[in-house]
């Protein structure tokens, strides 16, 4: 018996196929017949013109009957029984076709990939409640995506010049392999341009090189088990959410770096990262609201917004916790009339890096906030712009120069407490003083004063925590409404014993007052200025001027 050859058995698929598709829609065309003769053999249909000029998906309306193929022809390979025995494992794979009519498979079970590549579907793609083994469209122009329930088996491709006019939806979509947008866009202005909320990817989601989204891009409570990568990425929605992802569930790492840019406001709120936040060199544009709410996020490792990183409008990390470092060096907050950064309650568990070149215009709130590392601030550009905040603040070591304090009036250290400064620090307390006193005259707060007393105890230096004691001493004296005895005391006796904190003053005082007693009443008595009173302590009198006082009477 002579075995087929696979020409063979792929020429009576075709024909097996040609049959059914007959039967059931009356005539097939021939570019239906080319598309058989691909998916039997496992191969793309190829229905490309030689220029790239007449290849572009976008303008597939002037293509002609050739390159059109039906979309229910397409629908029919996957739901009919005896038409999908005959396709390969490497399922429909079009090229350079146009797909006239939606691409229905709502509720579909589809065993093999589905791949358009250069292709244009312009009344788009309907997925919902479907199951592919894997989703690849790239190069290729669609309508709007609906894929809600989907669970693809594999991965979903939408990059490499892919591009959608309308909203892709992936909501409470399953998908065990990656989701791959790099180099695709995503266009629909002001409104959901990618809405995947409670997607659940195995994989890692690749939203860079090019990706481009005119529209919200939603991740509402979407569980990624591997990394979010933005890397490059653009997401542009100026009047609105440009990034809504509450409640995101991130195992790895989220890369928003090297040319990252966000228009609009980027919503974080109560975001969980298991690794860390690359910002390096990103952008978050929203001038007139939040560049970046991000409200109870949860980091595990390190957040990155240096080395040109850029955000205008108001940073957001209210409650945040950060498992690593912040690292700010070289980054900008630009937020002239607001916060530049509201952290209220932020907790980090490292170093905070405010430095090397870093800008900051407006307001920097970080109050209630706790970092266990360093706190540093040093080589500030442009100070006179910022306003620092650290009221109620808790950190472990404070690292500041004296070049980057803030003007007089817009430093706040109340409830401030530090266990230590850096030994490259400002450590004298003449310094230091000059430190205290750029804060706000009103009200004035004795404890910034108290907790610098405290660490200079408890590194050996009492001279100069006594300075500092008296310097607050003598600020309150300056700043607050005294009473009379307070008066007195601030601006009397308190002076002379340095407000408590000297007491030996007094005995050199005292001192000095005995002595210069003792001189004036001796040069008295040496001149005769200073007698008895008594009568009987003279022995003679020969007149007021030089009667002699008896040898029994004590003398001066």
């Amino acid at each position: 018996m002579i075995k087929p050859t696979k020409d063979a058995i792929a020429i009576n698929r075709t024909s097996r196929l040609t049959e059914l598709a007959k039967r059931e829609f009356g005539y097939v065309t021939k570019a239906e017949k080319k598309l058989f003769k691909a998916v039997v053999k496992g191969e793309f249909a190829d229905y490309c013109a030689e220029t790239a000029e007449d290849n572009e998906p976008a303008k597939a309306e002037s293509w002609g009957n050739e390159r059109v193929l039906n979309a229910k022809i397409i629908t029919w390979l996957c739901t009919e029984p005896q038409a999908r025995e005959l396709i390969t494992h490497r399922g429909i794979l079009v090229k350079g076709a146009r797909i006239d009519g939606e691409l229905g498979l709502r509720y579909t079970k589809v065993s093999f990939p589905l791949d358009f590549k250069k292709s244009a579907i312009p009344k788009g793609i309907d997925l919902r409640y479907a199951e592919i083994a894997a989703l690849s469209l790239l190069g290729t122009y669609t309508g709007s995506i609906l894929a809600d329930n989907l669970n693809v088996l594999g991965g979903v491709f939408l990059n490499d010049g892919f591009k959608a006019e309308g909203c892709v939806r992936l909501m409470c979509a399953s998908i065990r392999g990656g989701l791959i947008c790099t180099k695709g866009e995503f266009i629909n202005p002001e409104r959901d341009a990618l809405c995947a909320d409670n997607l659940n990817v195995l994989g890692d989601v690749f939203l860079r090189d090019g990706f481009k989204a005119e529209g919200c891009v939603r991740l509402m409570g979407a569980s990624i088990h591997g990394d979010l990568i933005c890397t490059k990425g653009e997401f542009i929605n100026p009047k609105g959410k440009a990034i809504r992802a509450g409640r995101l569930k991130v195992e790895g790492n989220v890369f928003l770096d090297n040319g990252f840019k966000a228009k609009g406001e980027m919503n974080l709120i109560g975001v969980s990262i298991g690794g860390g936040i690359v910002c390096t060199k990103g952008e978050l544009i929203n001038p007139e609201g939040n560049a970046l709410i991000a409200n109870n996020l949860n980091v595990g490792g390190d957040v990155y917004l240096n080395d040109g990183f850029k955000a205008e409008g108001e940073m957001n990390l209210v409650g945040a916790s950060i498992g690593g470092s912040i690292v700010c060096a070289k980054g900008e907050f630009i937020n002239p009339e607001g916060e530049a950064l509201s952290a209220n309650n932020l907790n980090v568990g490292g170093d905070f890096y405010l430095n090397d070149g870093f800008k900051a215009e407006g307001k920097m709130n970080l109050t209630g906030t706790s970092i266990g590392g360093l706190f540093v601030w040093t080589n500030i550009s442009s100070p006179i712009d910022v306003e620092l905040d650290l009221r109620s603040a808790r950190i472990g070591t404070l690292w500041d120069d004296d070049k980057s304090w803030p003007q007089n009036g817009k430093l706040f250290l109340s409830g401030f407490t530090y266990d230590r400064i850096h030994r490259k620090a400002p450590i004298k307390a003449k310094m230091r003083i000059e430190w205290l006193r750029r804060q706000p005259e009103k009200p004035f707060t004795p404890q910034p004063y108290e907790q610098l007393a405290v660490l200079y105890r408890k590194t050996g230096r009492d001279g100069d925590a006594k300075k500092i004691l008296i310097a607050k001493s003598k600020d309150r004296a300056k700043f607050v409404k005294l009473t009379l005895p307070e008066w007195f005391w601030y601006h009397i006796f308190g002076k002379l014993i340095g407000y408590g904190y000297s007491p030996a003053r007094a005995f050199w005082i005292s001192l000095s007052i005995v002595l210069l007693g003792w001189g004036l009443f001796s040069m008295g008595f040496s001149a005769k200025l200073i007698t008895p009173t008594n009568e009987g302590a003279f022995f003679s009198n020969t007149g007021n001027l030089s009667r002699l006082v008896s040898e029994a009477y004590p003398k001066f």
